[in-house]
């Protein structure tokens, strides 16, 4: 088949123009997965937690190690219960802790990233599922072979208009591999056998002003 140059001139037009778009919406999508917008360095939601390398092991450690949500019904809907498991970690020096642990002394912060503001908080939590072992006056001794775990629970009420609890989980965009994409879980544990409050933090931004003025991306350290 025989075409016109006029029929190839329409062709070529077809094909950049959808090449075009094309172009267009891969800038877009890496746009909104934060590739080219840096974390603001003053984000209020992130700025009183410790980046997670930052540990001196003469104190005690609070480590997040897990959270999510499930739902009672076999088809995902009804009822949901948002849980997140931590640990106490201490180095050379053991740590004696009594119970009830840290009765009302948790408090749970879910940041968007990128500084886009709280998505979720609650406090006056108390942990569930503590495990650790007691001695025989009831007391809790945390060494660096048997550290604390336990798990709390974040209420339905803390989330904020707008979000619910798959939103804590999700990463825009979707399915992303960089852990800059996804919320920032805040955690804080009060206890009267701590001489400070411990705060973990399960990603902290590079908000450095090198970073910032390059406009790069922030990342795990």
């Amino acid at each position: 088949m025989n075409l016109s140059r006029r029929s190839y001139a329409l062709i070529a037009a077809l094909v950049l123009s959808l090449l075009t778009l094309v172009y267009l919406g891969t800038r877009g999508s890496r746009d909104a997965a934060g590739e080219s917008v840096p974390w603001p360095a003053d984000d209020p939601c992130v700025k009183d937690a410790p980046h997670p390398s930052d540990w001196d092991e003469e104190e005690p450690r609070l480590v997040t190690l897990s959270h999510g949500y499930s739902s009672k019904s076999p088809l995902g809907g009804g009822e949901t219960h948002f849980t997140i498991g931590a640990s106490i970690n201490v180095g050379r020096h053991p740590l004696v802790l009594h119970t009830p642990l840290a009765r009302r002394g948790v408090s749970v912060r879910f940041c968007a990233p990128y500084g886009k503001g709280l998505m979720a908080e609650a406090k006056g939590l108390s942990p569930k599922s503590v495990e650790a072992p007691l001695a025989k006056d009831g007391a809790i001794r945390v060494t660096r072979e048997k550290p604390l775990h336990f798990m709390v629970e974040l209420p339905p009420s803390a989330l904020r208009s707008g979000y619910s609890m798959s939103d804590l989980m999700a990463s825009t965009p979707p399915h992303s591999n960089d852990a800059a994409d996804y919320p920032v879980l805040v955690l804080t544990v009060s206890d009267p056998g701590l001489d400070a409050p411990l705060v973990a933090v399960s990603f902290k931004p590079d908000t450095t002003p090198t970073a910032q003025a390059l406009g790069a991306p922030a990342r795990a350290s």
